[in-house]
């Protein structure tokens, strides 16, 4: 009896030691570049993002993932299959209310993994993917994948702090504002003022207009303006850290964060200009408007779970029905 359980332990060591060996030893995937289709596809993709026209995704979905399918091996069109993904959930209360909208933030999350898979050193696909990974994680109430989530999000901070310290910051936003999440996103968006303007700058109703000078559209510094890819980010930027700080009773400093947006030299072309106009008119209510669990109003209800929550850095045209 003894001989035989230790021969079904050797064998059990093989077999678990073969396994290990024939996934560690498994050829990896190398990326490849878009093809002409995809190109076609990308072109689509920008049109329908800059244009607000959200009710094109489940189109863009399909003719994506068919270019997916000829070369799953492209980063490019990945990242922005899950981008559609991404905008289709982020967005979600454009739509009649659907327990199935959640499978979207799962697809978002797969796809810019499989991105960073292929580019790893791409930030903004691993931010991304790591704030996609805690959306999950939060969805289906899953410790261990929000932990993951938040240190990966941490890495890619440190790849391109311009960038991610607003995603982090972002993703953090969704929570109560007096919960820890909340309070280390809205320290991540000061933060990223201080990374965009190589200083640290006062946490008590700065003067921004001394910085405008430093606008870029060159290098990790490109982030912090407005750009092709998302032409209002500046505005969308002081726009959610004005709700942020609101909702954390700040109410000087989200005057301040709100009045920054005005800054920008595209901010009369700014789609959502009337959404900031009317959190600066009705400022003092904004604590209890912005952290009511069902607003009255879509548009209070916290950015990231508005009608507006991508296209409030990346629409360019077309006036928006709230």
């Amino acid at each position: 009896m003894k001989l035989i359980t230790t021969l079904a332990i050797l064998a059990t060591f093989a077999l678990t030691g073969c396994s290990w060996l024939a996934t560690a030893t498994a050829p990896a995937k190398v990326a490849s570049p878009p093809s002409d289709q995809a190109q076609v596809q990308a072109r689509a993709f920008w049109e329908a993002l800059h244009n607000g026209q959200y009710e094109r995704i489940d189109a863009l979905l399909e003719s994506h993932m068919q270019v997916v399918l000829a070369n799953p091996n492209d980063p490019l069109t990945l990242s922005h299959t899950g981008w559609l993904h991404a905008w289709k959930f982020a967005e979600r209360n454009r739509m009649k209310p659907q327990a199935r909208i959640v499978e979207h933030a799962t697809e978002a999350r797969r796809l810019f993994d499989e991105a960073v898979l292929l580019a790893p050193d791409e930030a903004r696909y691993r931010g991304f993917a790591a704030g996609f990974t805690m959306t999950e994680a939060s969805i289906l109430k899953n410790e261990k994948q929000m932990r993951q989530g938040y240190y990966e999000m941490k890495h890619a901070v440190s790849m391109w702090p311009e960038f991610n310290l607003f995603t982090s910051g972002y993703v953090m936003s969704r929570n109560p504002p007096d919960s820890a999440p909340f309070k280390e996103g809205l320290a991540q968006q000061w933060e990223n003022l201080d990374a965009c303007f190589g200083e640290k700058v006062s946490r008590n109703r700065p003067d921004l207009s001394k910085y405008i000078a430093l606008e870029t559209t060159e290098g990790p510094k490109r982030a912090c303006w407005n750009g092709w890819i998302a032409p209002h980010n500046w505005e969308g930027f002081f726009l959610n850290f004005g709700d942020m700080l609101a909702r954390a009773n700040d109410l000087p400093n989200a005057k301040t964060m709100y009045e920054a947006a005005r800054l920008s030299r595209t901010y009369a072309q700014w789609p959502y200009r009337d959404v900031l106009e009317r959190r600066l008119a009705r400022l003092d209510a904004l604590p209890s408007l912005l952290n009511s669990a069902k607003p009255e109003e879509p548009e209070y209800a916290t950015m990231l779970n508005t009608r507006f929550s991508c296209m409030g850095c990346h629409q360019k045209y077309a006036t928006p029905s709230l």
